[in-house]
């Protein structure tokens, strides 16, 4: 019985460490359903906070009038340090990036930590407009929670086959 919840808490305690692994998307949203002409643009960023060096990923979707998916359009992206006004990072949102080809996607490393305008310029036949938000690059976080949960189940299960073939039965005084 014993064994069963070790065995039952060491599970528990690793579908706890293990971070949720991300498909392209997700994030956070920064602009939502905002008129573009007679279209609409949603755009997601994720990691919400960026990391400086680690990989951005935005999403960008756009509705038609009927809110039907808008898959020809051009979408371009542009970075812009606040601190100067220089763009520090430019390039396509495209759907063949996309998982599902819905979405107008562009994966980028996070530049230096500051205060960044991401702009959104959509084109499509005479319609020409753009979306913004800003966003705030942060120092990167080296921990490794996935590491230090395995080393604690590691010691866990480590004390625990020390004190069963100790025979030693660990008890809690009543009260």
């Amino acid at each position: 019985m014993k064994r069963l919840i070790v065995v039952l808490a060491l599970g528990l305690l690793l579908g706890g460490s293990v971070p949720m692994a991300l498909a392209h998307g997700g994030g956070e949203i920064k602009i939502g359903k905002e008129p573009v002409g007679p279209y609409k643009m949603t755009v997601w960023l994720n990691p919400p906070v960026p990391q400086a060096g680690e990989t951005m990923h935005i999403t960008v979707g756009v509705l038609a009038e009927d809110d039907a998916p808008l898959l020809d359009a051009a979408v371009f992206m542009e970075m812009i340090n606040q601190a100067n006004g220089e763009i520090v990072m430019s390039g396509p949102a495209t759907t063949e990036r996309s998982a599902n080809k819905l979405f107008y996607e562009i994966d980028f490393p996070a530049p230096e930590i500051g205060t960044y305008e991401i702009r959104l310029q959509l084109t499509r036949g005479d319609v020409n407009g753009q979306v913004a938000f800003q966003t705030e690059v942060e120092t990167a976080n080296n921990t490794n929670w996935l590491v230090i949960g395995l080393v604690g189940i590691g010691l866990i299960l480590a004390a625990f086959l020390y004190f069963s073939s100790r025979n030693v039965d660990l008890q809690i005084p009543d009260n």
